[in-house]
């Protein structure tokens, strides 16, 4: 265990559970009895979705469950006690509307009609969550992780259900569930491989259907243990199914190198058009990757669509050691956006353990840019941190800048905006109070810190008050709320109480407005400590 500077106890990567592939109880085990340390765990507390279809689909932009124009507010709240059972987890869908989210909600759990399996302790449903319309029908889908849900008597290993959208939203709506015991599902159920573990979705066949990847980085892959894969769903007609999902692992024909224990490939997923073809390619942050000669770790493989036939067209790789400047468990977040004018997708790679001369884990985010060759080390490479001219404040012990990462045009000027998490950045005295930044992406430049916004909740116009251990910012968002075409970054402060969500509007050197909600402000319960509201948000 480590010790944060906010005073949490959460997992070093060299602490975190042990998988030699056996289903043995006698095995090490960490049980969360915190948030923090939750998360710590399940290191991927959102996801990225880049929708990639081709010309004249009929589906709903993603997160619009009722087909009405207007995204909605999705919330994980892992932490969630749900008849009585602690950490098993809830989703909190708030339905959009002209003037952002309704007041009134829909509560969604493993105890709701039609959803199947029930609630247990500590199975955390809600740790991520992805939208997209899978079956084309005009009413985007949910995906929902629950990566420590136990199967029979197999802890820690993972499910995931699907809620398809109707006209009245997934109220109801048919649900499926998939685990490595599913029939004709790939995969062995084991402890702690944490099924579900990071998602993502787009069209990474070119047929048209939006298709999911899930992420299983604590899954055995080759005989080693830890080494990770990738489980790929492909959207149809009739949505998801278990008969067409692959597992894709280092193995795998056109996917460079091979499986190594404590890899942890598919830790991070995201999918976007990196080399302007028209298929979404598949991009995975294999974090754990030990590299060569060197203390670096953490790599990026990316995944050239169309993935067919079991594997994709194409990969390459680009490793930490490659590129100067990060190498402390490089992709410890993933955002994809198109960051200038050009017709290539970009990806901003958060490296938030990164030490930033002589802080250790102050945190550093790298962008790299796509073009007709995709992605590489070789490619327009630009890397930011706390000592980067424009960026507010300065490199501290343990800041995690850019520990999580999010994009949408929040200016409405046709190119992506990130927004960067600062999950433990303390503000004066409040250790592990947390914060957040914007950045807007130019036509011409990419991404600058021209106009750039610091936001914490002792900035004016921002609800709240600055505490120690609130963490806001430890999960960042983007999100549409208002359907105005302008997406709002989404602000998840899981340990300000129960959790709060703060939506922003912002242009360069101007917050608009800062509106933030606990659960009760969107027609929800009060909440409790430690519920972690806000710890998986919208992309």
């Amino acid at each position: 265990m480590a010790e944060n500077e906010d005073g949490s106890k959460t997992l070093d990567q060299a602490d975190e559970v042990a998988d030699d592939g056996a289903a043995s109880p006698a095995r090490r085990r960490y049980r969360p009895k915190t948030w923090q340390v939750l998360a710590a765990l399940l290191a991927c507390t959102g996801v990225v979705t880049a929708v990639v279809l081709t010309a004249g689909s009929t589906a709903a932009k993603p997160y619009d469950f009722n087909g009405d124009g207007y995204p909605d507010l999705t919330i994980g709240i892992p932490g969630d006690t749900v008849n009585g059972h602690p950490r098993a987890g809830s989703v909190l869908v708030a339905n959009g509307t002209s003037t952002g989210p309704a007041g009134t909600s829909l509560l969604v759990n493993q105890d709701s009609t039609g959803v199947p399996g029930s609630a247990e302790d500590d199975d955390s449903f809600g740790q991520s969550v992805a939208s997209c319309d899978f079956d084309s029908n005009g009413y985007a889908d949910l995906a929902v992780s629950s990566p420590l849900e136990a199967i029979d008597t197999t802890q820690g290993a993972g499910m995931l259900t699907v809620h398809y959208g109707g006209s009245s939203g997934i109220n109801g709506s048919t649900t499926e569930a998939f685990t490595e015991d599913t029939a004709g599902y790939p995969g062995t159920v084991a402890w702690d491989e944490v099924f579900a573990y990071s998602l993502a979705a787009g069209d990474v066949n070119g047929d048209g259907y939006c298709d999911l990847a899930i992420g299983q980085p604590l899954d055995n892959a080759g005989g080693r243990s830890n080494a990770g894969t990738i489980k790929l769903m492909f959207g149809t007609s009739t949505g998801l199914n278990a008969a067409d999902t692959i597992q894709i692992d280092q193995n795998t024909a056109n996917v460079p190198g091979v499986p190594e224990a404590e890899d942890r490939f598919g830790e991070q997923l995201a999918i976007a058009d990196v080399d302007g073809d028209g298929v979404g390619d598949l991009i995975s942050a294999t974090i754990g990757e030990q590299i060569s000669g060197s203390s670096d770790r953490g790599s990026l493989h990316i995944l050239y669509g169309p993935i067919e036939n079991g594997a994709p067209a194409a990969g390459s790789y680009i490793d930490a050691g490659n590129v100067t400047g990060i190498g402390e468990f490089a992709g410890s977040a993933l955002a994809v956006g198109h960051f200038n004018d050009d017709t290539y997708a970009d990806v901003a790679v958060g490296v938030s353990d990164q030490e930033v001369g002589t802080k250790g884990a102050a945190g550093r985010f790298a962008v790299f840019y796509g073009s007709a060759q995709g992605l590489s080390a070789a490619s327009r490479v630009k890397l930011f941190d706390q000592d980067s001219p424009g960026i507010s404040g300065s490199p501290e012990t343990e800041d995690y800048f850019a520990s999580s990462l999010a994009t949408g045009d929040f200016d409405g000027d046709g190119v992506d905006d990130l927004v960067i998490g600062m999950r433990s950045e303390a503000i004066g005295s409040a250790t592990g109070s947390g914060a957040s930044m914007i950045l807007f992406g130019n036509a011409t430049g990419g991404i600058t810190t021209k106009g750039a916004l610091w936001i914490d909740q002792d900035t004016t116009g921002v609800p709240g008050t600055v505490a120690v251990a609130d963490h806001f910012g430890w999960t960042v968002g983007a999100l549409d709320t208002d359907g105005n075409g302008r997406v709002e970054p989404l602000i998840g402060a899981p340990g300000n109480a129960a959790g709060t969500v703060t939506v922003l509007k912002v242009k360069p050197g101007t917050l608009e407005s800062a509106t933030a909600y606990a659960q009760s402000d969107l027609g929800g319960a009060a909440g409790a400590d430690g519920d972690a509201f806000g710890i998986a948000l919208a992309h």
